[in-house]
C-alpha cells in the first residue's frame, strides 16, 4: 500500500520504485519488442525509423543463429524479424560501448544473409537485410557532424550506412543497411520533442524512471507501450523475472565499473580480463561476456 492506501503498482529494485519495465534492459526489450502479444510495438517503431518503406507485416524469426558451421561462433540476437516481402530486420539493444561494435553489427549481419544462400538453387539475389541498435551510450565518430559540438549544439543521433563508392557515393547494393540510434546521448525534455522519433528515443531512454505516461506521448501505440510495459500487470513469475534479471544487469554494471576503474592503474588488458572473470563468477552466459568485453570465445573460456 502507498501512503493514501492505495494499492502501490510499483516494485522496488535496488531501493529504487519502477512502475515500468526498462526497454533497454535484455529481458525488458524483448518483452515489449519481441513476443507476439506485443508485435505490433515493433511493427510501428519500424515503420517509423524507416519512414520510405513500407512494411506491412513482421514475423519473428528464431533469434539464435549457429552459422554456417559448427566451429562458427554462435551469435544469440535481441530480435529478428522478417517482412512478407522477405526483408530481414535484426534490432539489438546495446548497453555499454565495446570494442570493435561495429564489426561485431557487421558480423551479425551476415547471417541473414547466409540463410538466404541456404535454400538450394541461389542466384545470390538478396533480399534487403537491415541491422538495427539501439545503443545506451554516444558513439564516437571520425567526421564532423556527429557529435553536438561538432554540429551546431544539435546532435545527430540517428546515423545510417550503406556501402557505397568512397568518392562517388554511388551505392553498391541497397540490400544491406546499419542504422544506430544514440538512445544514451539524447538529453530532449517533454515539451521539447518535435519528430516521432524524438519520442521513441526519449521512452527508450526514460520510462524505468517514469511512474506516468506523459501527456506529450499520447499516440495510440505509445498507450499500448505504456500498458504492456506495466510491471504490476504482469503476471508474478514474470514480476520475479523481471526484477532478477534487473538485479543481474545492476550487478554485472558494477562489475564493469569496478573493473574499468581497476584497469586504468592496471592496464587496459588487466582491466578487460578483470571485467570478464567478475561476470564469469556471476554465471553469465560467455555470449554476454564477449559482447561487452571484446575479448573471443576461446579467451574467455581460457580465463
Amino acid at each position: 500500500m502507498n501512503e493514501d492506501g492505495k494499492k502501490d503498482d510499483c516494485i522496488v529494485i535496488g531501493g529504487k520504485k519502477a512502475k515500468f519495465i526498462d526497454p533497454l534492459s535484455d529481458w525488458g526489450f524483448k518483452k515489449l519488442f519481441g513476443t507476439e502479444a506485443n508485435k505490433e510495438i515493433l511493427l510501428e517503431f519500424l515503420r517509423d525509423l524507416f519512414p520510405d518503406k513500407r512494411i506491412e507485416e513482421i514475423a519473428y524469426l528464431n533469434n539464435e543463429n549457429q552459422g554456417l558451421s559448427e566451429s562458427d561462433r554462435k551469435s544469440v540476437f535481441d530480435v529478428v524479424c522478417r517482412t512478407v516481402a522477405g526483408d530481414r530486420f535484426i534490432v539489438e539493444v546495446q548497453k555499454k560501448d565495446q570494442r570493435y561494435f561495429m564489426e561485431r553489427s557487421l558480423y551479425y549481419s551476415t547471417f541473414p544473409v547466409q540463410e538466404q544462400g541456404l535454400r538450394g538453387d541461389w542466384d545470390f539475389r538478396l533480399t534487403p537485410v537491415y541491422m538495427v541498435g539501439i545503443l545506451n551510450f554516444a558513439l564516437k565518430h571520425d567526421c564532423p557532424g556527429g557529435t553536438a559540438a561538432e554540429n551546431g549544439g544539435n546532435p545527430k543521433l540517428i546515423h545510417r550506412y550503406d556501402l557505397r563508392e568512397r568518392e562517388t557515393g554511388e551505392l553498391m547494393t541497397d540490400n544491406l543497411h546499419f542504422v544506430f540510434i544514440e538512445v544514451g546521448a539524447f538529453d530532449r525534455k517533454e515539451e521539447e520533442l518535435e519528430s516521432v522519433m524524438d519520442k521513441w528515443m526519449f521512452v527508450l531512454k526514460n520510462m524505468a524512471r517514469l511512474l506516468d505516461r506523459p501527456e506529450a506521448l499520447q499516440e495510440r501505440i505509445f498507450r499500448k507501450l505504456f500498458e504492456a510495459a506495466q510491471i504490476a500487470a504482469m503476471p508474478h513469475e514474470e514480476q520475479v523475472l523481471y526484477r532478477d534479471n534487473m538485479m543481474t544487469e545492476n550487478d554485472y554494471r558494477n562489475c564493469i565499473d569496478f573493473a574499468r576503474e581497476e584497469g586504468i592503474a592496471e592496464g587496459e588488458a588487466k582491466g578487460i580480463a578483470a571485467v570478464a572473470k567478475s561476470m564469469k563468477a556471476m554465471n553469465l552466459p560467455t555470449e554476454t561476456i564477449m559482447q561487452a568485453t571484446g575479448l573471443s570465445q576461446k579467451e574467455v573460456e581460457e580465463l
